[in-house]
């Protein structure tokens, strides 16, 4: 049964023409039963065309509308009475008001009225007064429910526009959550892969270059390949994780957390391992910030010493972290020559850890340093939740 009254729902929008062809023929049906008793020809034919015509009022309502109304009218001259009423007329104002603005709606609604008026007059009817008000009244409840039934589908209809814009605008914030997070994985990835590579490289030249003559710093340098490429492998597998998360296994190794300011001694170390000289210098009294910062932080001076060892030659170089009162100021600074092209002296790292630090309210600045090589500056304010307690 239930299935049954969702068919009967579904119907009016599943099959219009249907639900219009029998609005036309039970209104001719209608009326041919209140005209029966006279049983004139011409009392049939205007009844006819007081109904018909209702299977074409979503095409042409307002041609319907006038068809129906003369033919109302001259039913109504010629001496004939409907004895059930006009349910065709009030079909087809029906569908006039959901189908013009309200104001031509009424002008219609009141010519119609008129032609039923001259109709009930020229006719001679016993009761104009009675038949006025009924037409009247009817005129008024056909306006009122087609009127209500418009404002409700306009009113369905903005909401389902609505949620469609928030479906959309949903799906667009989706797509673009995942377009950051790739570009941020491909950050961390050009950052853990090309730092590591290049301590790696070194190391294995220094190897080869020593094999022979200098066992000690050969297997110094292997042991540095090792810990480096362990170190390179282990956060490209927690990157990994980020893009599928894996099952948990027996046995699995626990992952370091991701690097942060206090890595970077051990950052410096490895520079130092792979040939370059670097001081490391902190100042001003160390604040507490949170993961993504500090990331940045230490993500900006890797890339920075990364640089140093690929492009700046027989260098040294300085890394200082110094904690103002409103901000934290990373500096690497280099004394070697420079040998990257000026029209881009960043290359892309650095160029992601430009849009890196202003994801935190930070702005990287790239130049030339006192001595002959480059400087790299990232200026970093502190959160609220970083700030330190007074």
């Amino acid at each position: 049964m239930s299935a049954y009254l969702a068919w009967l729902r579904h119907l009016p929008r599943s099959r219009p023409f249907l639900i219009d062809i029998l609005l036309a023929a039970g209104s001719t049906v209608f009326l041919f039963l209140g005209v029966a008793p006279s049983g004139e020809v011409w009392a049939y034919v205007l009844a006819a065309l007081s109904g018909v015509p209702v299977v074409l009022r979503r095409r042409f309502p307002l041609t319907v509308m006038i068809v129906v109304g003369v033919a109302m009218g001259l039913y109504y001259a010629l001496g004939y009475r409907a004895m059930l009423g006009q349910p065709g007329g009030l079909i087809a104002l029906y569908t006039v008001v959901l189908s013009y603005p309200l104001g031509q709606a009424l002008v219609i609604a009141l010519a119609s009225l008129a032609i039923y008026e001259a109709g009930i007059v020229i006719g001679d009817s016993p009761s104009i007064g009675g038949d006025t008000l009924l037409g009247l009244l009817q005129t008024m409840a056909t306006i009122v429910v087609a009127r209500s039934a418009k404002l409700r589908t306009r009113r369905i209809s903005e909401i389902a526009e609505h949620a469609h814009q928030l479906e959309r605008q949903a799906q667009l914030e989706a797509e673009r959550a995942v377009v950051e997070e790739r570009i941020r994985i491909a950050r961390e990835l050009h950052d853990v892969v090309s730092h590591h590579l290049s301590v790696i490289a070194v190391q294995a030249n220094l190897a080869s270059y020593v094999f022979d003559s200098a066992p000690e710093t050969t297997r110094d340098a292997l042991s540095t390949i090792t810990s480096t490429s362990t170190e390179a492998l282990d956060e490209l597998r927690r990157l990994l994780l980020v893009l599928r998360p894996p099952r948990k296994e027996p046995g699995d190794g626990v992952l370091r957390p991701q690097p942060g300011l206090a890595d970077l001694p051990s950052l410096a170390a490895r520079v130092r391992e792979a040939g370059v000289p670097v001081r490391l210098r902190i100042s001003g009294t160390p604040r507490t910030l949170p993961p993504g910062p500090q990331l940045c932080a230490y993500r900006v001076a890797q890339e920075a010493l990364t640089n140093v060892i690929k492009h700046a030659g027989e260098a040294e170089a300085e890394l200082t972290l110094a904690y103002h009162d409103d901000n934290l100021v990373l500096r690497v600074t280099d004394t070697g020559v420079v040998t990257v092209p000026a029209r881009n002296p960043a290359g892309h790292g650095l160029i992601g850890m430009r849009e890196r630090a202003g994801m935190y309210g930070g702005v990287l600045e790239i130049g030339t340093g006192s001595g002959k090589g480059f400087e790299i500056a990232l200026t970093l304010p502190y959160p609220k939740t970083g700030r330190r307690p007074s």
